[in-house]
């Protein structure tokens, strides 16, 4: 074992980072008196990851198959998953997006029987051609219950409309003709394609004996050692695609979302996080005059939002909600970022909202939750809660300026209605 301790000076907080004899990292965040305890298993492995090179031939599965291997792990030939962790006081659950397949447990007690059955049942795969048919009709269900969502269809919408090439414009839970087509040994192909040690990571939180949980992974994880494969590098240009899409859906007000691609390339991914986040909240947050404006006007109401998400090779931010103007204020949006660009950002205003997501980030250690999936996030993009330690502590007022200059383009805008 390798084990270090990263100590966060300014949270007071502690992480213990870990790479096992098998090669898996394990990340345990210790957070004493507290009751409820989390462990996740996550896999570097989501929804764009299902166009690779393996052996020098580029191979191309089905979309949703991240997304189906969630579903399928938790079937076991000879007992039911929830069922034992119900026997033993937790809850569980998963999920797949663009990056990552998680799989995690909460309880108070019992906690190495739990980490035993979590560790067991992700080890172990068991794909038929019976139970893969059963779960088509599941999922089907899924993707009509998404299709008939406006928030889902505005926002794949969007990104159909914002990405070229890149994986990332598909639904995570793939379409119904897409699932149609995987089978039993796609399944077992890609599960050790890619729950590999290298690619996985364990993230756990609580008051709990760290050695626990390393004799479970000793003892209960069996994955592959390595694999042959390649991720896809896409050829994704920065203009988008289309400027406008629309569709007509049964809601009762117009939803929008603006979607701004990104382009940066080459920055710390911690710092661009963090900066970007930073950028929207100066341009568009509650105290900004740009909400103020639109709020007055009525322009948008207490739904409108803001939010920056990335993964390895892209990234977009995005401001969303309801109005009756979504133009106006996809105008307004980009007014106030251009006189932001020509007047620069105010240095004690840039401070306030700095803190402010620097309190964000201490506050967030309260969560068991909220770190272990921030944790997880992290570490599918290269990084971990230390490296956005250092961001708070060292970004710059000229940092989020350089962003601010390189981020808007209209080349690279997309607006997304959702109309009755």
């Amino acid at each position: 074992m390798m084990e270090k301790e990263i100590y966060i000076d300014f949270v007071d907080e502690a992480l213990y980072e870990n790479t096992l004899k098998n090669g898996i990292k394990c990340f345990i965040i210790p957070k004493k008196g507290f009751l409820e305890k989390q462990v996740m298993f996550a896999v570097n492995y989501g929804s764009v990851d299902n166009m690779f090179v393996e052996g020098g031939n580029l191979k191309k599965e089905p979309e949703g198959l991240a997304h189906f291997i969630e579903h399928k792990l938790f079937e076991q030939e000879d007992y039911n998953v929830f069922e034992e962790f119900s026997k033993y006081g937790a809850n569980s659950n998963a999920f797949t997006n663009f990056n990552t397949t998680a799989y995690y447990f909460n309880c108070t007690e019992n906690f190495k029987e739990n980490v035993d059955i979590l560790l067991d049942f992700v080890s172990k795969p068991y794909f038929t051609k019976q139970n893969v048919e059963k779960e088509m009709d599941i999922i089907s269900q899924e993707i009509k219950m998404y299709d008939d969502d406006p928030s889902w269809k505005i926002y794949f919408n969007m990104l159909k409309g914002m990405y070229q090439n890149h994986n990332v414009k598909n639904d995570i839970a793939g379409t119904i003709e897409t699932i149609k087509t995987i089978t039993d040994k796609t399944l077992y192909e890609n599960y050790n394609n890619f729950y590999t040690y290298e690619n996985s990571v364990i993230v756990c939180a609580g008051d709990f004996d760290r050695n626990v949980v390393y004799e479970a992974i000793d003892k209960k994880l069996s994955l592959n050692e390595n694999n042959n494969i390649k991720r896809l590098i896409f050829d994704e240009k920065n203009n988008v695609v289309k400027n406008f899409v629309s569709e007509k859906m049964s809601v009762e007000r117009t939803m929008f979302n603006i979607g701004i691609k990104d382009t940066l390339k080459n920055y710390n991914m911690a710092e661009k996080i963090l900066g970007t986040k930073i950028l929207l909240d100066i341009i568009a947050g509650e105290s900004s005059e740009f909400y103020e404006t639109m709020y007055n006007k009525r322009l948008i109401d207490k739904s409108f939002s803001y939010a920056y998400t990335c993964g390895r090779d892209y990234g977009f931010a995005m401001i969303s909600g309801f109005s009756e103007k979504p133009d106006i204020v996809g105008e307004f949006f980009l007014d106030a970022a251009v006189s932001l660009r020509n007047y620069g950002i105010d240095n004690d205003l840039f401070e306030t909202i700095k803190n402010k997501y620097v309190g964000r980030f201490i506050k967030g250690f309260n969560s068991i939750d909220g770190i272990t999936s921030a944790q997880v996030d992290f570490f599918t993009k290269g990084i971990n809660i230390y490296d956005y330690a250092v961001a708070c502590k060292n970004i710059q007022l000229g940092f989020v300026e350089e962003i601010l200059h390189n981020l808007f383009s209209e080349n690279n805008i997309v607006l997304s209605l959702i109309v009755p």
